[in-house]
């Protein structure tokens, strides 16, 4: 795994982390029990918890998959969720949500959190799958901007 990827992958599982400890209605799934997702609701995620946007009321017991992406890039460029498709495809099959964070990558700390069913995110996301050739083993991926998902002025008004 390259150096790069190692340093995302950290970053992810630090914010997720974050993410478990704000938001109480979620509970942590280790990938022994599930890899396709990293939490359950665990009462009810109602939107006014922590930092959540407008959220749709999730059940309890449903499979949420939390995602981060960078407030900025390096390249200046607003940070991006890889969504996978073979989890992707799982997570619309069990009627799951994401949980997406917008995080600062100096303070590693989460600026905004927005749950979105899966469904909803499918019709949101650029047509084709990219493939992976790499050592990722990956079927295809696909890139969503957290600007897609958030307003701008919102996430970048409280860094």
């Amino acid at each position: 795994m390259s150096r790069a990827r190692a340093s995302s992958k950290a970053a992810g599982e630090a914010i997720e982390a974050e993410v478990l400890q704000a938001v109480d209605a979620l509970a942590y799934v280790g990938d022994s029990d599930a890899e396709w997702h990293d939490a359950r609701v665990n009462g009810l995620l109602d939107g006014t918890d922590t930092r959540l946007g407008s959220t749709p009321l999730l059940a309890n017991g449903t499979p949420v998959e939390i995602k981060a992406a960078q407030r900025r890039l390096n390249s200046g460029q607003r940070g991006r969720y890889f969504i996978r498709q073979r989890q992707h495809d799982r997570l619309v099959a069990e009627a799951a949500a994401y949980l997406f964070a917008v995080y600062d990558p100096r303070q590693q700390r989460v600026l905004a959190l927005l749950a979105v069913p899966a469904s909803i995110v499918d019709e949101l996301l650029p047509a084709g799958w990219t493939a992976v050739d790499d050592d990722r083993a990956e079927e295809g991926y696909r890139q969503l901007a957290w600007s897609r998902l958030f307003d701008p002025e919102t996430v970048e008004g409280s860094a």
